[in-house]
């Protein structure tokens, strides 16, 4: 065989395909800046979200009929009434500022920050007692 003959002749050389190394694990390439933006931005969100959220979530346990019974001293205080302090505690007070630990203030501080605080989130005397109800029962029968 001449040089010549092997230049103009395309060889094709046969491997079996165990001996073939493919990446299959490997991720694929991105193919370009904006691609590369939009996954840098999706990451930074995700990571924000999951560090914001660790950070702010306060534990805000359900209004039992335990609270309730434990609170059957005051006649004014049943399931219902805790269950809707609750639902307003969360969702009225999360609309300024991230939710307060129950436990970061005294059973005697709370009534005077409810009362405070219910003037900025519109709460009606009621709504009021309810929140101030509800945080009283679980400061009660958490600890």
């Amino acid at each position: 065989m001449t040089k010549e003959f092997l230049k103009q002749t395309k060889v094709e050389r046969v491997v079996p395909n165990a001996l073939v190394k493919t990446d299959a694990a490997a991720p694929p390439k991105l193919t370009s800046r904006s691609e590369n933006a939009i996954h840098l931005r999706l990451s930074l969100a995700i990571a924000l979200s999951f560090f914001n959220g660790c950070e702010t979530a306060n534990y805000v346990p359900l209004a039992r009929p335990q609270m309730a019974a434990d609170n059957s001293q005051r006649q004014d205080v049943d399931l219902i009434k805790l269950r809707q302090g609750r639902t307003l505690f969360v969702h009225r007070c999360i609309e300024c500022h991230t939710l307060p630990p129950v436990w970061k203030y005294s059973r005697e501080d709370w009534p005077e920050i409810v009362n405070d605080m219910s003037h900025r989130s519109s709460l009606k005397p009621a709504e009021r007692e309810a929140v101030l109800a509800y945080i009283l029962a679980v400061r009660a029968n958490e600890r």
